[in-house]
């Protein structure tokens, strides 16, 4: 499991990447160095309070984004999930689960949809 550190970290960088700035673009609106943004970043060093709220008005989000992290689950512990979920699933809701599933592979190899629910 990540620590609080490196989950904020990784709350910025997505942040700062899905507004196309560069680590020294942030660097240069909240008033810091690129080099406290990439420690920040990889968990390194710890925002403060005014640092976050800074960088909350510079990438023009609310201060709670960078508290959201996903669900932090090892690989494992999604793969069991998805056995438990797939056990108690009705069929009409599993071939909903397995489609969906295959149309996401499908597009992250390039392929597009890929539709075999009735397999």
């Amino acid at each position: 499991m990540k620590n609080p550190k490196q989950l904020i970290g990784q709350r910025i960088s997505l942040l700062r990447r899905a507004r196309h700035l560069t680590q020294n673009d942030l660097a240069e609106g909240v008033g810091v160095d690129s080099r406290h943004i990439s420690r920040l970043e990889t968990g390194k060093y710890f925002p403060s309070l005014d640092t976050l709220i800074t960088m909350a008005e510079v990438l023009g989000v609310e201060l709670q984004e960078f508290f959201l992290f996903p669900s932090v689950e090892t690989e494992s512990e999604m793969r069991e999930a998805l056995v438990a979920i797939a056990e108690e699933a009705p069929e009409p809701v599993l071939r909903e689960i397995l489609s969906f599933a295959r149309n996401q592979l499908a597009q992250r190899r390039g392929g597009g949809s890929d539709n075999h629910a009735g397999k």
